[in-house]
């Protein structure tokens, strides 16, 4: 099921499970929404006043406003996934991408290895981050520790951009240059979640799970 919480639960939630896989469990994935539309800011980010809650996210990465997105977590042993942080990110990205693509469209994981320069991270698709004709269509952030790490994401289901101009200040017109939902492709949330279990069961306990 889809857990629906605030903000500063929804990354507490991810926090806790990254500590149990760093203790040894895993793989312990989630998806979740949001209960109100909430900033989530990177580890390394000055905190600013948005009209809406902020919750700062044990990822690093740029600023992401949250309300009409799906979002995930996996939070497993390093050791099954890769030696290296970007192993272990572009090998789970890449399974992700692959359970994407069974919608029927076709995407790109980027490239893109340079660092922010805006406070939010709609302007660039970084590196590992799913892109659909080079618009961003999913967000991911990583975290590792000594043994464990934690892999957040959130797909765009749909997206109010006059809604989010009104509360970022960023304009409508570059919004829709830079990224795009699966509404927008013609993906439903119910083909969408379909997908995400298709992930998740790639990541290893999927086929268990009841996802609504």
């Amino acid at each position: 099921m889809i857990e629906v919480l605030s903000g500063s639960e929804n990354m507490q939630r991810d926090y806790a499970n990254l500590l149990r896989a760093e203790g040894g469990e895993g793989p312990i994935l989630r998806l979740y929404a949001w209960k109100d539309l909430t900033i989530s800011i990177g580890y390394f980010q000055k905190a600013k006043e948005f009209p809406v809650e902020v919750v700062r996210r044990p990822t690093g990465g740029a600023a992401l406003l949250h309300g009409w997105d799906i979002s995930f977590s996996v939070a497993d042993q390093k050791q099954r996934w890769g030696k290296k942080p970007k192993e272990i990110y572009l090998s789970l990205m890449k399974l992700l991408k692959e359970s994407l693509e069974k919608l029927g469209i076709p995407l790109d994981v980027s490239q893109y290895a340079g660092s922010y320069h805006q406070y939010f991270c709609f302007y660039y698709p970084t590196f590992g981050e799913i892109t659909y004709r080079g618009k961003k269509l999913v967000a991911c952030a990583m975290k590792v520790l000594k043994n464990g790490f934690l892999l957040h994401g959130s797909l765009f289901l749909s997206f109010d951009y006059k809604k989010v101009q009104s509360i970022t200040g960023i304009p409508q017109k570059d919004l829709r240059e830079r990224i795009v939902s699966f509404e927008e492709l013609g993906i439903s949330r119910e083909k969408l979640l379909d997908a995400i279990k298709d992930f998740f069961a790639g990541v290893g306990v999927g086929k268990s799970l009841d996802v609504s």
